[in-house]
């Protein structure tokens, strides 16, 4: 049986946001285990004005 390929963390990121939209919410929150440990997880989606798009895409490496 194939692997499915993996994904990028912006690619999961982009999938759970549509996810989230899909759903009408913008948030999520979990608790996640990973490598022995526990995390506590949340993800805010932030509306962004088309405008602003150029100027906040420079904050982010």
């Amino acid at each position: 049986m194939p692997t499915a390929p993996k994904l990028s963390i912006p690619q999961a990121l982009t999938q759970l946001a549509r996810l989230l939209l899909e759903q009408d919410d913008i948030q999520a929150h979990t608790l996640i285990c990973a490598q022995g440990r526990f995390y506590l997880a949340t993800v805010i989606l932030e509306p962004v004005a088309p405008q602003d798009v150029a100027s906040t895409i420079q904050d982010y490496p």
